[in-house]
């Protein structure tokens, strides 16, 4: 094999799995919160939503998505570190398409905008970051203050 043959079949094997990678990504589903409540105009999440058993292993889910009817679109919280959390609304901030938890960031399908697990912009064409909301906890639940 000369040598010209052998870089290009070992870059369109990088570029294969690559896309690949990023397929099997997207076709990841995100975990919905399933009971999600609302008092005092804060959404309540159980922090054992976080909680996933597989083959009898346990482990902690990076992203949680909340849902509640009355709002226009989720809500993802990040698990940023042991009892913090952040809080995002999922609405594209460049043409208001909604955004899609992928590992620990987001991206819009609409446009391919990528922000961090703080709503951050990582990627445009957004240029503005995505709307949080100030979060607390107690022993048991979170809280995502909506006013």
């Amino acid at each position: 094999m000369k040598r010209r043959d052998f870089f290009k079949a070992g870059c369109l094997t990088c570029l294969g799995g690559g896309a690949m990678l990023m397929t099997l990504q997207a076709c990841s589903k995100s975990y919905y919160a399933q009971q999600v409540d609302l008092k005092e105009n804060k959404l309540i999440i159980k922090k054992r939503e976080f909680i996933e058993i597989k083959k009898e292993v346990q482990s902690l889910r990076n992203v949680v998505v909340a849902k509640y009817e009355k709002l226009g679109f989720p809500i993802a919280v990040f698990r940023i570190g042991e009892d913090q959390y952040s809080a995002i609304y999922l609405e594209c901030t460049h043409q208001g398409n909604e955004v899609r938890p992928h590992g620990n960031f987001l991206i819009c399908e609409g446009h391919g905008s990528e922000f961090d697990n703080q709503g951050k912009v990582i990627q445009g064409p957004a240029e503005k970051a995505l709307r949080t909301f100030n979060v607390t906890t107690d022993s048991d639940n979170i809280y995502i203050n909506l006013a």
